[in-house]
């Protein structure tokens, strides 16, 4: 289970449908477009994004504009201890709706716990998975220092 192939997010995710044009594995660059399909509250939305940082084995960010909100997401991995720390992150913007009201702060989190939890059955070595509810901030704790495999494979 790797997060930087992109290709196959949704062999493990239960939240990711499909993934077209992603960037080959190991091969992200800034400025690379793709695509994914999620499945948000039993419907199948698509989202284009582009990715704007990236650094092997520690970072991936990307952001897409729907319906006049840009979202910025970040997934980064983090040294922490012995192990490592997986931090899911998002944060949105619009220069025309209240973000406040505009967009669905549940369902984001909802599938954003339901992403890292589908991490978390597929790696024995998550030990805790905290969100702070104010920020959409969602970070999550491996044992071993081992973040290679998350990020770099």
């Amino acid at each position: 289970m790797l997060i930087d192939d992109a290709d196959r997010w949704s062999e493990w995710s239960g939240v990711v449908d499909e993934v077209w044009d992603a960037p080959s594995y190991l091969d992200w660059q800034v400025g690379h477009k793709f695509g994914f399909r999620l499945s948000m509250a039993r419907k199948k939305v698509p989202f284009n994004v582009t990715v704007t940082r990236y650094g092997t084995g520690r970072l991936i960010e990307w952001s897409s504009t729907k319906f006049s909100i840009t979202a910025m997401r970040s997934i980064s991995v983090e040294p922490e201890g012995a192990g490592c720390r997986v931090v899911d992150q998002k944060d949105f913007s619009s220069p025309i709706l209240p973000i406040r009201l505009a967009y669905p702060r549940r369902l984001v989190r909802v599938m954003t716990e339901r992403w890292l939890g589908d991490m978390k059955k597929n790696r024995r070595d998550v030990i805790m998975i905290g969100l702070d509810r104010g920020s959409l901030r969602v970070m999550m704790v491996f044992a071993h220092a081992d973040d290679e495999t998350l990020l770099a494979g």
